[in-house]
């Protein structure tokens, strides 16, 4: 395997980690595989090891190309830095394909949660020149050939507002803790008191989102990069899942983002599974690190979505024909 760290920006400390099948006389010499560039979620705040190379393994048992993107996150989280580091990712991947034995019309981009985000963004922005301007006159460089988006973060407004962090009645808004705490974004905004209960709940919309804004924003940032608002005829087929009873980043995200892909006739696949709440990764054993990540529920989205994108590649039908040979 050919397992390199490649830097994309020392400042924002965004990388990539490659999980390549080496050429081999063994088994399929010469074969080009479809990539898939996976970016971990995390709420833009952190990356989760959970959703990084445990997938990534998954994918190379398939037969396929995998990177792991770290992105920019915290201080480098905010728009539209990520997604120059996404862009970077696949305009260097297509650059090596023949190199790291990829078919370069193969290209998938594969997203957890926040890191969805950041994966649908290239999705719906690839040819945008203002937000990619390095990439104006070669856009094709950069555009995904399909999406992989895993309880994904797409509507802005569709995260939980009353969310329960365990606060007791009488606790100090200033000794709270949460990761998602943003130093630019007021703690009255990201704590809300619950006036019948007499305890505070924290606003994950607000508390995430600044990490996209670097802080406080207005309704029109959010709506913008709320990625639904952005589909057009231009936006690569996506596979989609979520968990019905996800209570942090809602299923409307994925249901709001699949009706916009249909109103524009984009190819997709759409799985709500009733049962499983957020951040379940692989949802099996292999990733759990309690009991409500190991969702059997869930488990079986991996498969799904290895044949979906054999599908969209005709990978094994590739191998088939060359074993008829």
């Amino acid at each position: 395997m050919i397992h390199n760290t490649i830097t994309l920006s020392e400042e924002r400390n965004a990388y990539f980690i490659t999980y390549l099948i080496e050429n081999s006389e063994e088994f399929q010499n010469g074969i080009a595989r479809p990539l898939i560039i996976i970016c971990p979620g995390g709420g833009y705040s952190y990356l989760s090891e959970r959703e990084a190379e445990p997938i990534a393994r998954a994918y190379l048992a398939a037969g396929y190309q995998a990177i792991v993107l770290h992105y920019g996150i915290d201080q480098h989280a905010v728009m539209p830095g990520p997604l120059h580091d996404i862009a970077q990712t696949v305009a260097y991947a297509r650059e090596h394909s023949k190199e790291w034995q990829v078919n370069p019309d193969q290209i998938f981009v594969c997203g957890f949660s926040a890191g969805a985000h950041v994966a649908a963004s290239l999705g719906v922005f690839w040819k945008n020149r203002e937000l990619l301007p390095d990439y104006a006159d070669q856009p094709e460089l950069i555009r995904p050939n399909g999406m992989i988006l895993c309880y994904p973060v797409l509507d802005l407004h569709s995260s939980s507002t009353h969310l329960d962090i365990g606060c007791k009645p009488g606790d100090d808004i200033n000794k709270i803790e949460l990761s998602q705490k943003h130093p630019k974004m007021p703690l009255n905004k990201i704590f809300i008191m619950d006036e019948k209960e007499q305890r505070y709940f924290a606003n994950f919309e607000h508390a995430m989102n600044a990490y996209i804004f670097g802080g406080e924003y207005t309704e029109e940032q959010e709506d913008y990069y709320s990625l639904q608002n952005q589909v057009s005829s231009d936006t690569p087929p996506a596979f989609i899942w979520h968990t019905a009873e996800d209570g942090l980043i809602l299923p409307a995200n994925s249901l709001k983002f699949a009706n916009k892909l249909d109103e524009f006739h984009i190819p997709y696949e759409l799985h709500i599974f009733g049962n499983g709440g957020h951040g379940t990764a692989l949802s099996t054993l292999v990733t759990a690190n309690d009991r409500y990540q190991w969702n059997p529920a869930s488990m079986g989205w991996m498969e799904l979505a290895i044949a979906w994108i054999d599908r969209q590649t005709k990978f094994s039908e590739h191998i088939r024909n060359l074993f008829v040979q």
